[in-house]
């Protein structure tokens, strides 16, 4: 279901994705997530496209993060490895996420994290920081969706991809929604395509939950009561959250940087850009200032 192949030399040890892989259980359900290297806690999440998980959206800066924080990745209900949980009445797919969060925190006795979200998670470490932000310290937001726009198509053609791959799980649609993710021509590989759709029919086996989320929400009105520092990343080419929404970011949020790339950048940005986004990333986690 995972490409593998990544490993880390963490001192003397060299770990990958089986030597990390762990799993609790949260409200009778399974949570996967991979735990690596040592210091301050990174959570680290995936967007919410078909076959997203943890372990394949971070992989590319693992080896560089694991030598300065303890990265916890974390993949949400329904997701990479972990189950479905079942929604409280009228709840929200970020609140559910954000309880879950909160709750996975508890258990391995985690009071204070610094958390990674994109596109759809960054909607989640929102609605969680908004909520606890004695629990949260610094804050990286790849590509937030933080509400509707006002200026690009919607839904983008890269959702739109999206919505064909759920609706017709084939290859092909895959390989078509993977290329809007990665829009520069010679990035995108056939073994990533191939390891998203894996990803993406195994976790289609997991049994649906008896009660659904309201959907995706609008977040607006929560970006000016964030306390943390936030570092928010965009590429001019996003296909799936347009860059207007980096302009939203910037109205509201009251402590806020923004670093935009050119250059036919996409939505991975982590992998379009690996040492700028590690650089970025550490650089910002690391700095020692107040909110």
């Amino acid at each position: 279901m995972y490409s593998e192949q990544v490993s880390i030399l963490q001192g003397s040890v060299m770990l990958d994705f089986a030597a990390t892989s762990r799993s609790i259980e949260i409200e009778g359900s399974l949570i996967h997530y991979n735990d690596v290297g040592q210091g301050e806690i990174l959570f680290t999440f995936h967007g919410g496209g078909p076959g997203a998980n943890a372990w394949d959206n971070t992989k590319w800066n693992l080896e560089a993060l694991a030598q300065r924080f303890r990265v916890i990745l974390m993949d949400l209900p329904g997701y990479g490895r972990s189950h479905h949980v079942e929604a409280l009445d009228d709840e929200s797919l970020e609140s559910m996420h954000a309880r879950v969060i909160g709750a996975f925190m508890d258990k391995l006795a985690i009071h204070r994290a610094h958390f990674y979200g994109t596109s759809m998670s960054a909607g989640s470490v929102i609605v969680f920081a908004h909520k606890h932000p004695d629990r949260v310290s610094r804050i990286v937001l790849k590509t937030p969706s933080v509400g509707p726009n006002l200026l690009s198509p919607t839904p983008p053609d890269g959702i739109m991809a999206l919505l064909a791959f759920a609706e017709d799980p084939t290859r092909a649609n895959m390989d078509r929604m993977m290329r809007l993710f990665v829009p520069k021509p010679g990035l995108l590989t056939e073994q990533m395509i191939e390891d998203r759709f894996n990803s993406a029919i195994a976790a289609r086996g997991f049994p649906p939950p008896k009660k659904a989320t309201t959907g995706f929400g609008d977040f607006r009105s929560l970006l000016p009561g964030l306390t943390s520092p936030i570092l928010v990343l965009w590429g001019h080419q996003d296909r799936m959250v347009p860059l207007e929404g980096a302009l939203t970011v910037l109205a509201l949020i009251p402590n806020v940087q923004i670093h935009l790339w050119g250059g036919g950048t996409g939505h991975f940005i982590e992998f379009e850009h690996t040492e700028d986004f590690n650089e970025l990333v550490i650089g910002f986690i690391s700095k020692d200032r107040q909110p």
